[in-house]
């Protein structure tokens, strides 16, 4: 009986010792290969889902590229200084008349408009929307009116003094004013100074649904917001 107790227990050793081998092989392995992966390059190149490749850079999560941060900068005051009364329908199709958005004041801003006003920071969001609005509502004249916001100069971005990830970035252009009256259209001069942050991403758990989720999503998707809009002062010069 003993010698069978005996024999049970050297195989119960003998089978922990070579299961613990195993797993501290198991183990080296495994470190070795984490190491080798941290020791490789980072990726030159990211395939996308149709097979083309694009160049890959490491960069800080809140480093944004010039190229990206006056693309925003130009599609943001296009959405948001472009006013229609009227929804502009596709090939062959006639346009829609936008109710518009009512704001808490009581006053209407043009529906794209306030969708473009997610270019913007919280706080300066809902008092410029409603300057737009009343700006809007006497620009436009009548269901055709509409201005048309064009960018003659979009500057390269300069880091904002004192705030890490933040840029100023000059921009000149105009606003033209179509009415009844005066079909040949009235330029309103635009020199601003705009000020732009690095943001986070939003984050959701579905797909956007409705049209305003969807342009949150849109909107917000390129990591940057508007935070100021400044006058240029008047002794600079807009273009250096």
């Amino acid at each position: 009986m003993k010698e069978r107790q005996s024999g049970w227990i050297g195989k119960f050793v003998l089978g922990s010792t070579v299961g613990g081998g195993l797993l501290l092989a198991l183990a080296v392995w495994n470190t070795w290969l984490l190491q080798r992966l941290a020791s490789q390059p980072p990726p030159a190149l990211v395939q996308l889902s149709d097979g083309r490749t694009l160049p890959a850079v490491s960069r800080p999560h809140y480093a944004r590229e010039p190229a990206v941060i006056r693309r925003f900068v130009s599609e943001a005051l296009q959405a948001l200084f472009t006013w229609r009364r009227f929804i502009p329908g596709g090939v062959g199709q006639k346009d829609l008349q936008d109710p518009g958005i009512v704001l808490s004041n009581r006053a209407t801003i043009p529906s794209s408009v306030f969708q473009a006003g997610f270019f913007l920071s919280e706080d300066l969001r809902t008092e410029l929307l409603r300057q737009l609005a009343v700006l809007s509502n006497k620009a436009l004249e009548g269901r055709t009116s509409q201005v048309i916001f064009t960018a003659s100069f979009v500057g390269n971005p300069e880091a904002v003094a004192h705030q890490t990830n933040a840029w100023k970035v000059t921009v000149i252009g105009q606003q033209v004013v179509y009415a009844p009256s005066h079909l040949e259209g009235v330029a309103l001069p635009f020199n601003k100074e705009i000020y732009v942050r690095a943001i986070d991403p939003p984050t959701m758990t579905s797909f956007p649904q409705t049209p305003i989720e969807q342009a949150v999503f849109q909107v917000r998707n390129s990591g940057l917001e508007i935070y100021a809009i400044r006058s240029l002062p008047k002794d600079q010069s807009p273009i250096s």
